[in-house]
């Protein structure tokens, strides 16, 4: 049975996030989230008249990639993978995560290495695209907010899935205020922020 749910909140990414317009290329990453969520953003991007890309990615196979990465092998692959985000107008991520330590055992140097090499292809994504990157609601987030994962899952899905038009005018109230002030205070339970 399909939850309504995923296909509720692919076509608020493909709308809401990332206004998709015909013909215009987006590509989707679905980094260890369910077929059917990536299933519901192409149907959504093709509603929308757009063209969709995706690549699938699995944290162990990066881990492994990363444990062994080479610097020609990295430039290499920045330079696809910027070729290809070059072509892209739009960008929508979707991240789970079955093991939130998958590369504690990738040394900090190769883990540099790939982010620095990588870099280009971020920027370029973060600058020249329209974007969204949207964790997925996995047990591993549920036990790191203290929740069952059927529970973490209906919380997840009703903030993603808000109807965020309705803030708009807080959020523009807001704008103004901060684009008036250089110093913010927040303060509450726990909390003491300057």
């Amino acid at each position: 049975m399909r939850d309504a749910r995923i296909d509720k909140l692919a076509e608020l990414l493909t709308g809401y996030s990332t206004e998709l317009r015909r013909n215009q290329k987006v590509l989707i990453e679905a980094f260890d989230a369910p077929d059917e969520m990536t299933i519901a953003l192409v149907r959504a991007a093709r509603k929308r008249g757009a063209i969709p890309f995706v690549q699938v990615q699995r944290a162990p196979i990066s881990r492994e990639l990363a444990l062994y990465a080479t610097e020609p092998q990295l430039n290499l692959l920045a330079r696809h993978e910027l070729a290809r985000m070059k072509q892209m107008d739009a960008y929508i991520a979707v991240r789970g995560s079955h093991n939130i330590t998958e590369q504690a055992d990738v040394p900090t140097d190769k883990l540099k290495l790939v982010a620095k090499k990588m870099r280009p292809v971020q920027d370029q994504r973060v600058e020249k695209t329209k974007w969204v990157v949207l964790r997925w609601p996995t047990p591993a987030m549920a036990q790191l907010a203290s929740m069952s994962t059927e529970a973490f899952e209906d919380f997840f899905f009703e903030v993603c899935t808000f109807d965020y038009h309705k803030l708009q005018p807080g959020m523009n109230a807001l704008k103004k205020f901060m684009q008036r002030t250089d110093k913010v205070k927040i303060v509450g339970p726990g909390t003491d922020l300057r």
